[in-house]
Formats: C-alpha cells, sequence, structure tokens
C-alpha cells in the first residue's frame, strides 16, 4: 500500500454535488445493489464491498453478514469496515455509533465523505466499474432499517467481536465432526459385539453336541477375558465356562451401553 493517498481530493463532481438520489445510483452501480434508501447503508454492506474493491483482501467478504438486518448484525458489519482503515493506517474513526441508528443524516454526511475519498483512492472509474460486475457472495436485499433497528434492543456492552464469532463457528464445526466420527464408532462397536455372539452361540450349540469340546471352550476362554486381559476366575467357571460344566450362558459377553461416552 505504499502508493495508499492518504488525504480525500475535492472536486467539481464530488459527493457533496450529488442529490441522494444519484448517490444511492452510484453505491447501487458499484456493489450491484438494491438500495432504496439512504438510511439503508447502516447496514455497512455496501461499504465493506466498496472498501474492498479500492484495497482487495483488506476485507474478507465472506465475513460479511450480507443480509444484516438486526442491530448487531450491522455492527459487525461496521466494525468489520472500521477495521480496514485500521489495517491500512488511514486516521479515520467511522462514527460507528451514530451510523447504526439509521437516522438519514448521519448516513448521508459519512456516504459524502466516503464518495470523496473512494474517487481519490480508486485507480480508475473503467476499472471499478470492471470490478462492480465481478460476482459478489450474495445480491444484497434491502431491508426496512430504520423501522427494524427502532425495534430492536441493544445488544450487550459485552459484544462478541469478530474473530471470537469465527473461532466459536471453528468449534462448533469441530464439535460436528467429533459427533459423526462417534456415531460411526457406535456402529462399528454393536456390529462387532452382534459377530461375538453369533460365535458363541455356535460355541454353546458345539459343546453341547459334544463336539470339539476342549477346542471351543479354548475359543470361550477368549471370549470371557476381562477388560485387562485376564481369564475368569476359574473357580466360578467349570470345564465347559460355568459352574455347571456347561457352556457360558449368552449373557457371559455383556452388550454394550447404547448411549456409552468415548
Amino acid at each position: 500500500m505504499s502508493d495508499l493517498k492518504m488525504t480525500v481530493s475535492l472536486t467539481s463532481v464530488n459527493g457533496e454535488n450529488m442529490s441522494r438520489h444519484d448517490m444511492l445510483q452510484w453505491v447501487n452501480t458499484m456493489v450491484q445493489g438494491q438500495f432504496k434508501k439512504i438510511e439503508e447503508l447502516c447496514s455497512g454492506v455496501a461499504y465493506c464491498q466498496m472498501m474492498e474493491l479500492i484495497f482487495p483482501n483488506c476485507i474478507n467478504l465472506k465475513r460479511v453478514k450480507m443480509s444484516a438486518k438486526l442491530e448487531h448484525e450491522c455492527l459487525h458489519n461496521l466494525k468489520l469496515f472500521q477495521g480496514a482503515f485500521t489495517r491500512l493506517k488511514l486516521d479515520k474513526t467511522v462514527p460507528i455509533d451514530r451510523l447504526i441508528k439509521g437516522r438519514f443524516q448521519d448516513n448521508f454526511e459519512f456516504l459524502q465523505w466516503f464518495k470523496k475519498f473512494f474517487d481519490s483512492q480508486a485507480p480508475g472509474m473503467e476499472n471499478i466499474k470492471s470490478a462492480a460486475n465481478a460476482p459478489i457472495p450474495k445480491p444484497i436485499k434491502p431491508r426496512g432499517f430504520a423501522k427494524e433497528l427502532a425495534k430492536v434492543v441493544s445488544p450487550p456492552a459485552s459484544d462478541i467481536s469478530a474473530e471470537d464469532d469465527l473461532t466459536i463457528s471453528d468449534l462448533m464445526s469441530e464439535i460436528q465432526t467429533l459427533s459423526l466420527k462417534t456415531d460411526s464408532a457406535v456402529v462399528a462397536r454393536d456390529e462387532c459385539y452382534n459377530k461375538l455372539l453369533q460365535i458363541e452361540g455356535l460355541m454353546d450349540d458345539m459343546i453341547n453336541g459334544g463336539k470339539h469340546v476342549e477346542f471351543c471352550n479354548r475359543i470361550c476362554a477368549v471370549l470371557y477375558k476381562t477388560i485387562d486381559g485376564q481369564p475368569a476366575a476359574a473357580d466360578s467357571l467349570g470345564s465347559n465356562g460355568n459352574a455347571n460344566g456347561n457352556a457360558a450362558p449368552d449373557t457371559a459377553l455383556v452388550p454394550p451401553v447404547a448411549n456409552a461416552e468415548y
């Protein structure tokens, strides 16, 4: 940004010589918007998009709430807009507390300033128009900002910053991924348990029929080992896996708990 012009040029064609309708038409041309009132610019969406036209990558447009309607959504966008000035080391404070109220005079005066700033920094109208026709994340749908904002309760003083908002989004995504992995592990666990249960039943049938008794008992001994790898107590199991000398019952394999946590 070494070629950044730090001053705002005043020419014969600037925001002060344009009517509100001309100003709105200029904004809508730059961002392909459909704003009907100056007051709607309090959402901060258009300012973020036009700032990105002048200084690419100064604002991540994916973080801009394109359909901002509530006061805290407009506040979020205006803070991103102010952050761009800070990163560019421009000595300009955006009057967020006045813009967010949605009053015509405050928003019109700031738009006049921004128009002069835009003209002083733009590399050329042809380039800007070309950039304005580039795809944007969402078409802007104007809302009745002035009326809606009057009904909205002000957000708490400890408002969530843009960085915190992004961190929360990442954490929620990670939680969702872990939840899917847990569900997959539960399904695999249940499949393994059902297979072991079928093997136990087959061993019981073989032992009760007197076929390969010793081999079946060895398999059952493996099935009935405790979680620490120790065999079942010798004084509680008979030759076939229980005290009666018969194969261990189906309950010898403890079914998994359905809602077990991992």
